[in-house]
C-alpha cells in the first residue's frame, strides 16, 4: 500500500482518483491498482504535519505554511524537471533516481526519462 497510508488511518487525507476519474476518500479497505492516481493536496500535507506535530506551526498562519509546502513542492519538481539523469537525495523524502531509456513506439526508437523514487524510511521512536 502506500508509504503515507501506514500509522492512524484517521488522519489520511489523500484522494484517489481512479479510471473513471470519480474522486472518493482513500478507505482501510480500498486497494489501488495501476489506473488509480493518488492526489496530495499542499492543505492536506499540512493537516497532516499539525497531526502530527501540533507546535509545528507555531504562531504561524496557516496560509502562510500551505504556501510554503505548496513552494518547496515546486521547487522540488522543477528539480527533478531539470535534472536529465542522476540521483537526488531529498532528506525525509528519500532518493529520487532518474534515467533516460530507449524505448519503442510505434517501431521507431525512443528516449523516455524515467523517474523513480525510494522512500526514506521512517526513524525509530526512541
Amino acid at each position: 500500500m502506500f508509504n503515507f497510508l501506514k500509522g492512524d488511518k484517521s488522519m489520511v487525507t489523500a484522494t484517489k482518483i481512479g479510471a473513471s476519474d470519480t474522486a472518493t476518500k482513500i478507505g482501510t479497505s480500498d486497494t489501488a491498482t495501476a489506473n488509480d492516481i493518488v492526489k496530495v493536496s499542499p492543505e492536506e500535507l499540512v493537516k497532516r504535519m499539525v497531526a502530527s506535530n501540533p507546535n509545528v506551526m507555531g504562531k504561524m498562519p496557516e496560509r502562510r505554511l500551505k504556501s510554503i509546502v505548496r513552494g518547496t513542492l515546486v521547487a522540488l519538481a522543477q528539480e527533478v524537471n531539470e535534472c536529465q539523469e542522476g540521483r537526488l537525495q531529498v532528506p525525509g523524502l528519500g532518493r529520487i533516481t532518474i534515467r533516460q531509456t530507449e524505448v519503442e513506439k510505434d517501431g521507431s526508437p525512443a528516449t523516455v526519462k524515467r523517474v523513480m523514487l525510494n522512500p526514506a524510511k521512517p526513524k525509530p521512536k526512541v
